[in-house]
């Protein structure tokens, strides 16, 4: 078991200071709008935020809870997901993104389509007028919190130019969600239209978000985007950098990375419990005014996957209220930068809103008179953990497609037909049509 008098005690031994690499989770995200590159500095002596400046409402606390359990699931269901062989590769997703880019499209859901999504996402049996609200007042309640960080909420909706979207739903896109709807001609200027869009509003970490042409029929995009920028409260000296650090792979091999260290300004845990006699540490250091901080969490037997499996509500909520702030103890931390893209379609298939990419999809609150379909749901997410602290953005889209046409069977071409009596199967009558015209 490791512990920090342990990792104290081995000061000057380098591979002592990859016991804190861990699965990192921002305690919450955001997303964008148009604004300088980087978040305001903290000047002077920073108070603590000790509590919101308001009571959630019980809807909205329900909205955090159905955010938070969404992203343990939708983490699960990426890392079950990746090659069970071979090199285990990062994962990274925005799950606040992906929650709010379809929680745009489930207000034009119905039916079981709807249902659903509102499970997955989950918002249980609230209707929707109190799911748009709570949308709305939980992002509008993000950025407010800590004026030395930027967290900035961003939506918008393309359609295409022979799309007639429901009126009712793009009232309340632009009431609850802040989404601007823009009409374009085809389906190439408004994917160029949406990976602009982007790129402005997550501050050039997600130059493009949709690579691929788009299919020609590609009638709407719903796109939700996210930037977060914070300094440490107590930052890492550059100084006590070890550029040759060490991080051991889940397969033993040593690699050498810079590996920042810092003496206190965090709170710790030193053995968490992951179940089957697997033991972990957890450490949170927090962003400016403490309103927003990162949470890691390591095996110290065993591997990642046991972590991963552990994540719940529950689990993480205890955690945290075991953690004890720490002055003299010792950190190590890597520095690191992750960039990630990912088709959503198969993990949120998987976590049960199947019926939203099949040809029974119903959204009869998109467009007017066509019946449509999610078709494809693109995420990528940025993230770069440095001595000052962490700068991230992470972008999610949801384009609309028609669904499928029922198959057409005309006989176009000469053909045999009869008239018989269905029991006993005595034909009346029976020719070849070779021209219907004589």
């Amino acid at each position: 078991m490791t512990t920090f008098r342990s990792i104290h005690a081995a000061i000057g031994r380098p591979h002592h200071w990859r016991r804190l690499a861990a699965v990192t989770m921002l305690s919450a995200t955001a997303a964008c709008g148009d604004g300088s590159a980087a978040g305001p500095e903290p000047t002077g002596t920073l108070d603590s935020l000790t509590a919101l400046p308001r009571t959630l409402t019980a809807t909205e606390q329900q909205g955090v809870a159905g955010v938070n359990v969404f992203a343990y699931n939708l983490l699960r269901q990426a890392a079950a997901s990746s090659p069970a062989s071979g090199q285990q590769r990062n994962l990274l997703l925005s799950p606040l993104s992906v929650q709010v880019a379809l929680g745009m499209t489930m207000n034009g859901a119905a039916g079981t389509t709807f249902s659903q999504m509102q499970q997955v996402l989950g918002w249980g049996g609230r209707s929707r007028a109190e799911i748009n609200a709570a949308y709305r007042s939980l992002l509008a309640l993000l950025p407010t919190l800590d004026s030395t960080v930027t967290v900035s909420v961003g939506n918008g909706i393309w359609t295409r130019t022979s799309a007639v979207p429901d009126t009712s739903f793009v009232r309340e896109a632009r009431e609850f969600f802040s989404a601007p709807v823009q009409s374009v001609a085809t389906a190439s200027l408004m994917r160029d239209s949406v990976n602009a869009w982007v790129q402005r509003s997550t501050r050039g970490l997600i130059p493009t978000l949709l690579e691929q042409a788009p299919p020609d029929d590609l009638q709407m995009m719903l796109v939700n985007a996210v930037y977060f920028d914070g300094a440490w409260r107590d930052r890492f000296d550059m100084n006590n950098t070890r550029l040759d650090g060490t991080f051991t792979l889940a397969s033993g091999a040593p690699v050498t990375t810079p590996m920042m260290r810092r003496t206190g300004g965090f709170s710790v845990k030193s053995t968490i419990d992951l179940g089957a006699g697997r033991t972990g540490v957890a450490a949170e250091l927090p962003f400016g005014n403490s309103a927003y901080s990162m949470l890691l969490l390591m095996p110290t037997t065993g591997g990642v996957d046991a972590v991963i499996q552990r994540l719940d509500t529950a689990f993480v909520g205890s955690v945290v209220r075991s953690l004890e702030p720490q002055t003299l103890a010792f950190l190590g931390l890597p520095r690191f930068t992750l960039r990630a893209s990912r088709q959503l379609n198969g993990d949120l298939t998987a976590l049960g809103m199947s019926q939203a990419f099949s040809d029974a999809a119903e959204f009869p609150r998109l467009v007017t008179n066509v019946r449509t379909k999610i078709g494809f749901v693109p995420h990528g997410v940025s993230i770069a953990v440095t001595e000052r602290g962490a700068r991230a953005g992470g972008a999610t889209a949801v384009g609309i497609m028609p669904v499928s046409l029922p198959p057409i069977y005309e006989f176009d071409r000469p053909f045999v037909f009869m008239i018989r009596e269905r029991f006993t199967g005595t034909v009346l009558f029976i020719g070849v049509v070779h021209d219907p015209r004589s």
